[in-house]
């Protein structure tokens, strides 16, 4: 392996737009289990819950080889301005926009104690599901100054071993502790607790790793093969080796976290676009605002549900992919005048600057 030329520098924006659509298919089929009453249809949406759980640690992948990659991200002051209070707004903002929503819809009148109440609640950690997960970014951008040190000063070996300890304290220690109780090793290292110390920044820091270098072809090969097996842990997991569905289909499980490396070195290396400047000016362009259309698309969410058209009223082998499909498609335009607002756009979708 080697410093990267980064051949392919419009990757992470295509694979962030995809990485989007497909976040949006899991809340939907989430959102299709929970209303359906068929047995049938609730295994269709496991099925998409299981092949779209990878999405979580890939967004944690691409934040953290944008937000590395910023010399800014350095020092203290660039860090809470350009990262954590962007995160911070981003969090409010949504919280309170989508309870005002929520509440007109429903044919409420808004009030400003409720208002003040949301605020709240979002700020003490009480939010939408689909919002918690700005709250570990928020965590890894307190430490992102270290990381950003770590990275400019540590070699390829080191990098190497940071990732290591992230994959078997946060991934495979959890599997070995729940299907092996009485091991040595699994308690051991688990009263070691290293895990609250790496949890997410492995994601953050292997998504650094992968645009900073370039794997060789074994590696690559490896990974795919990896990405492969992980989708098929996932589904086959509980059954096959036992423990937990949460063992097995957390943002973090062994499967998850495999699928989610897989598919960032497919779209690094193999998925890409022209090397024309014009065409990698409109992806980065579009790969600016992907975030924004996650937030938006569950206005859409509401809006539809207030016509009385939820996910459930087509057939579950179609409905999270159609409806994420048109829920993604209407929320482009919004979500590029969002990032539009001069000095406020990457306020409202927690992007990097």
């Amino acid at each position: 392996m080697a410093r990267s030329a980064n051949r392919n520098p419009s990757w992470p924006n295509i694979f962030r737009f995809f990485t989007v659509l497909c976040a949006v298919m899991y809340l939907l089929a989430l959102q299709g289990a929970a209303e359906s009453s068929s047995a049938a249809a609730d295994q269709v949406y496991g099925v998409y819950q299981c092949c779209t759980l990878w999405v979580f640690p890939a967004l944690f992948l691409l934040w953290g080889l944008t937000a590395l990659e910023d010399s800014r991200a350095g020092d203290l002051g660039g860090m809470a301005l350009g990262y954590l209070l962007p995160a911070f707004v981003t969090l409010i903002v949504w919280t309170a926009l989508y309870a005002l929503l929520s509440t007109l819809l429903g044919g409420g009148t808004p009030s400003l104690w409720g208002f003040v109440e949301q605020l709240r609640q979002a700020a003490t950690g009480d939010t939408l599901s689909h919002l918690r997960l700005l709250y570990p970014l928020m965590g890894l951008y307190l430490v992102l100054p270290v990381l950003r040190r770590f990275v400019a000063a540590a070699d390829r070996w080191e990098v190497l071993y940071f990732l290591l300890l992230s994959l078997i304290f946060v991934c495979v220690l959890p599997v070995w502790a729940e299907l092996r109780p009485g091991d040595v090793v699994p308690v051991l290292l688990t009263r070691m607790q290293v895990h609250l110390v790496l949890g997410y920044a492995g994601c953050f820091v292997g998504g650094w790793y992968l645009g900073h270098y370039t794997l060789s072809r074994i590696s690559e090969f490896l990974l795919y093969i990896l990405g492969v097996a992980g989708l098929v842990l996932t589904f086959l997991g509980p059954r096959v080796l036992g423990g937990s569905d949460e063992l097995w289909r957390s943002p973090l499980s062994p499967g998850v976290l495999f699928t989610a490396v897989g598919l960032a070195v497919l779209f690094r290396y193999v998925l890409g676009i022209s090397d024309e400047r014009s065409r990698r000016q409109e992806v980065r362009s579009l790969g600016g605002f992907a975030f924004g259309i996650y937030l938006f698309h569950q206005i859409w969410v509401l809006v539809f549900r207030w016509f009385g058209i939820t996910v459930t009223d087509l057939p579950a082998p179609f409905g999270p992919a159609l409806f994420a499909l048109l829920f993604f498609v209407l929320s482009i335009p919004f979500a590029w005048l969002i990032a539009r607002i001069p000095g406020a756009g990457r306020y409202l979708m927690a992007d990097s600057p």
